[in-house]
C-alpha cells in the first residue's frame, strides 16, 4: 500500500498526489454505477421480477449510452493526470466491445 509523506508541504508534493482521490474517485464511482446496472440489474434482477423480456434491452441500451458517456467523461478527466496513456489505451478496448453489445442490444429490441 502507498504511503504519503504527510510532513512535506503542499507545495512540493506533485498534483497527482493533491488532488488524485477525486480525480480517480468520480470515474470510479461512475463506471461502477454502469458495472452494476449492466450486470447485476439487468441480467439477475429484472429476470427475478419477470420483465426480462419486454425491459431488458431497453435498460441494457440506456445502460450502454450511459456506459460510453462515462468513459468519454473519464477520459477527459484523466487526460491531465499520469492515467492518460492506461486509461487510453483500456477504453481503445473496451470501447468497440460496448458497441457490440449495444448493436446487439438493438437487435433485440427490434424483435420485441
Amino acid at each position: 500500500m502507498a504511503q504519503i509523506d504527510t510532513t512535506k508541504d503542499s507545495d512540493s508534493m506533485s498534483p497527482e498526489l493533491i488532488f488524485g482521490s477525486s480525480v480517480v474517485g468520480v470515474p470510479i464511482v461512475l463506471t461502477a454505477v454502469r458495472c452494476t446496472l449492466q450486470y447485476i440489474l439487468v441480467p439477475v434482477v429484472l429476470p427475478l421480477l419477470s420483465i426480462q423480456d419486454s425491459f431488458s434491452p431497453t435498460v441494457n441500451m440506456a445502460v450502454t449510452f450511459f456506459g460510453l458517456g462515462v468513459i468519454l467523461y473519464n477520459l477527459n478527466r484523466l487526460w491531465y493526470t499520469s492515467w492518460r496513456t492506461r486509461y487510453f489505451l483500456l477504453s481503445l478496448v473496451i470501447f468497440p466491445f460496448i458497441l457490440l453489445s449495444l448493436y446487439f442490444d438493438y437487435l433485440a429490441y427490434l424483435e420485441m
